[in-house]
């Protein structure tokens, strides 16, 4: 299994007793996170006989405050936040597995993605000799497996690519303004769902570290009062638009590396469009602020042009 993310994590632990032995082929190592695969407030409230209503509410409102405090933590204690992401994988594996080698990323927690492990299963399949990792680079591929950089060889019946992706943006779709030809990086996002000289187009991008469909509601939220507010205007057509005091804004990358900056997000970079240093023509990541923000968005702010 050639990957060391929540793919990789997902897949050895579910074919790991089917087969004589998995290996875990990784370039560097990734943070994982373990817990129970359940929320212990939620079978209490059902105990108590709470509508499942108010249960949903309460778990979603306990889960959403508890990602963003662990998060806030990533940023302010890291070294803290690694020190008990490393307690967590040492309580599976045992004192004498090498969590510096295999478990023990270079980066800072949350600079790029946190797998969760429930219930440690990844890591009780390597307890258990049934699966093991490995941490290497690829020299190349042979007739029985996969030769190392370090001249090791890891011999294969099977080879599963768990990592490695592209970014595909925009569906592969050659879209056209006008006759011209769509060049997606020259635009800049608002707020990471429209985009300038894109007229009547929305996506639904979600959060990295956070339920990807928060951000889906926010956004679909967005849209349908954006329609509502066309069809008032009489307009067909809005087009985000930099505003003259947007005129000598910085344009920066889509993200910020030092926020995060995962393979598959670097290496694609040049696809994705540019962002501002104001708040409506970024993408920050961060619910807490545009569940607030997104439904006080002025529909008649000069960064949308209708027509």
């Amino acid at each position: 299994m050639i990957g060391s993310g929540a793919t990789a994590a997902t897949l050895i632990p579910a074919i790991a007793a089917e087969c004589g032995h998995v290996t875990m082929l990784q370039r560097s190592p990734t943070f994982f996170r373990t817990g129970r695969n359940a929320v212990p407030i939620a079978d209490e409230l059902r105990e108590l006989g709470i509508e499942e209503a108010w249960i949903h509410e309460i778990v979603r409102r306990k889960i959403l405050r508890e990602q963003s405090v662990f998060t806030s933590r990533s940023f302010t204690e890291p070294e803290a936040v690694r020190e008990e992401l490393l307690a967590g994988v040492r309580a599976h594996l045992g004192p004498d597995y090498d969590v510096a080698t295999h478990f023990t990323p270079r980066y800072r927690p949350w600079r790029q993605r946190i797998a969760f492990v429930p219930d440690g299963d990844f890591l009780e399949a390597i307890r258990a000799d049934k699966a093991s990792v490995v941490t290497d680079e690829i020299e190349s591929f042979n007739e029985t497996g996969i030769l190392l950089r370090s001249g090791e060889v890891l011999n294969a019946d099977i080879i599963i690519t768990a990592t490695g992706f592209n970014l595909n943006m925009l569906g592969d779709i050659d879209f056209t303004i006008d006759g011209e030809p769509l060049v997606f990086s020259d635009t800049v996002t608002y707020r990471g769902m429209m985009f300038t000289g894109v007229p009547n187009m929305a996506w639904v991008f979600g959060y990295f570290r956070a339920s990807w469909t928060l951000r889906a509601d926010l956004v679909a939220d967005f849209v349908c009062r954006l329609l509502n507010h066309m069809k008032e205007k009489g307009a067909r057509q809005v087009t985000p638009t930099l505003r003259p005091e947007d005129a000598d804004m910085p344009l920066l990358p889509w993200i910020d590396p030092e926020n995060f900056n995962p393979g598959y997000v670097m290496r694609g970079m040049h696809l994705l469009p540019k962002r501002g240093d104001k708040p409506e023509w970024q993408h920050t990541q961060d619910y807490w602020t545009e569940k607030d923000e997104f439904p006080a968005i002025d529909l008649e702010d000069g960064a949308f042009r209708y027509e």
